[in-house]
């Protein structure tokens, strides 16, 4: 599973037009688009169920990435200098001078000497497992469950199949990257199904529109595991338990007086769409620039801090100057 004949074979039917539609296919498990994709569904089509999205993408990607520390474990590219880098966007500034040098059977791991001499260099990607691949199954997974509509339901399964397969034609993966990511997606969306995704818990889930902050399970649920997860990750995944950490205690602070209802005229909309994407975007731009100023741009915390607020800015300031604005109704107690 670690050998790149299977690179090879998908890279045979190479050309600008392929390359171009994988390079777009792989785009859909980068996290540029999916915070664009989440805050439109956030703000727009169903706050609830879209901060559930959150979660789930959240979550994916921090155990993904402890796995992929854990394993340290080289791509395609760096052990067979013959593999084409086609994503367009990885770094191939850690390049040796292997050729061919995949594992020599199906089940064989990779070469010793290979191993060691790709762990020694600084700035390698980690492959095992593929990111793109648990999140794909988790993430558009979620999106299945959630929405149950059959052409939901279709670009899911579609995409859950197209961008694990994206990441081989690549050559950014190994068929083991790409399989182990399928298996731990579908371990953390069997764990979503059975915690909130199974339609009465779902329906209770949604049903409740007002949540206090205390000692509660909701409140450890959310604030908790940044806190939890910091000891087991790398600094450089502290960006995801920012995010995890502002996006929970915006939700629990909207919860007080209530969370909003999905309704709204389509100016109303995209208007607070906008107002999401603006305090989002904004604000880690002028976090950045405060940062370099102060000469903390490299600083692990102030990035936490800055993501942090980010997050917070999005779920907590954007809906209350939504719903200041009349743009966004609270949900009413029955």
């Amino acid at each position: 599973m670690f050998q790149t004949e299977i690179n090879h074979f998908f890279q045979s039917f190479a050309s600008d037009g392929l390359t171009t539609f994988m390079r777009l296919i792989t785009t859909l498990g980068y996290m540029e688009f999916f915070m664009l994709f989440l805050i439109v569904l956030l703000l727009g089509i169903n706050f609830k169920k879209a901060f559930l999205m959150f979660m789930v993408l959240i979550w994916t990607g921090a155990i993904t990435f402890f796995f992929k520390d854990y394993f340290d474990l080289p791509r395609p590219f760096h052990v067979d200098n013959t593999v084409q880098l086609l994503d367009g966007k990885l770094p191939d500034e850690a390049a040796f001078d292997f050729s061919k040098r995949g594992a020599t059977s199906f089940w064989a791991g990779l070469p010793a000497d290979v191993l060691a001499e790709i762990r020694q260099a600084e700035g390698v990607e980690h492959g095992f497992p593929s990111g793109h691949s648990s999140i794909a199954i988790a993430f558009w997974g979620a999106l299945a469950f959630l929405f149950r509509k059959r052409w939901v339901i279709g670009l899911s399964i579609a995409l859950m199949l197209l961008i694990p397969l994206s990441r081989l034609y690549l050559g950014v993966h190994f068929l083991a990257d790409v399989l182990g990511g399928i298996t731990l997606g579908a371990i953390i969306l069997a764990a979503f199904y059975w915690v909130v995704l199974k339609p009465k818990k779902l329906q209770s889930f949604l049903d409740k529109h007002h949540y206090t902050i205390g000692l509660n399970g909701m409140t450890a649920i959310l604030l908790l595991p940044p806190f939890l997860f910091m000891p087991i990750l790398s600094s450089k995944i502290y960006v995801l338990l920012a995010f995890m950490l502002g996006l929970g205690l915006g939700f629990l602070l909207l919860a007080q007086k209530g969370l909003p209802a999905d309704d709204g005229t389509a100016m109303q909309i995209v208007g607070r769409m906008c107002i999401g994407v603006f305090l989002f975007g904004g604000l880690r731009y002028l976090l950045t620039l405060i940062g370099a100023e102060i000469d903390l741009a490299e600083n692990v915390w102030f990035d936490f801090f800055r993501n942090m607020v980010a997050g917070l800015a999005l779920i907590w300031i954007g809906t209350e100057l939504s719903i200041r604005f009349g743009w966004f109704q609270r949900e009413k107690v029955a």
